[in-house]
């Protein structure tokens, strides 16, 4: 779906066929695994903080991006592929998006300083083929976290969404892909950082409330 034939389809065709393909590869696979998009956003608004802003990694075509728009009062999308980057500020000129071109190692210890009270994270910036953007590391999510710790005593309640956490799921390192840090370092993250966990549809949600007692 993201080679050169298709991206001479309009965008809302493309978003289209992405999101039939998906539906029918989940149900295949008996309802686990990678989950659609639709999915996808019932998790979000599930465990998300109400009414607080978004900040994304990786905007891709801004699916997400726009359904996140609907929902909250402003979303921070970070986009390294200038492709997409361009795409996408073409697609929200006018809207309630600040678009960033950058990759988020870069971005996030930019942009978090000027964040403060409740915030959404949906990290979902890793290499994925096709246009998407590829560095050393096809995982920047531990530089992310550094960057969310860095800031977190600035925020109030927090709730960050982990994308493809099966990636993470083999318990040794060679059996991962593109080097993503384990399962186990992330919930050791959350346990040092004062967060609860849990995984649905493939997301791993990590969250704090500010009114919880810290120890």
């Amino acid at each position: 779906m993201k080679g050169s034939v298709f991206s001479l389809l309009p965008l809302w065709a493309i978003e289209s066929m992405r999101s039939i393909r998906s539906i029918v590869d989940w149900v295949q696979r008996g309802c686990i695994g990678h989950a659609p998009q639709f999915v996808k956003q019932r998790v979000l608004m599930k465990y998300c903080v109400p009414g607080a802003p978004w900040v994304e990694t990786g905007t891709y075509l801004g699916t997400t991006t726009k359904f996140l728009a609907a929902r909250s009062p402003l979303v921070h999308s970070i986009e390294p592929a200038s492709t997409l980057y361009h795409g996408a500020a073409r697609r929200f000129r006018g809207r309630n998006v600040v678009l960033h071109h950058g990759t988020s190692e870069d971005i996030l210890p930019k942009l978090l300083p000027e964040l403060l009270g409740a915030v959404n994270f949906w990290l979902d910036g890793h290499y994925s083929a096709g246009l998407t953007y590829k560095s050393d590391k096809e995982s920047p999510l531990l530089d992310e976290l550094a960057a969310i710790r860095a800031n977190l005593p600035r925020l109030d309640d927090v709730a960050i969404f982990i994308d493809d956490i099966r990636c993470c799921a083999p318990m040794h390192a060679h059996e991962r892909e593109g080097g993503y840090p384990g399962l186990d370092d992330l919930v050791s993250w959350a346990r040092d950082n004062e967060f609860g966990w849990r995984i649905e549809q493939d997301i791993m949600i990590l969250s704090r409330s500010s009114a919880a007692p810290r120890t």
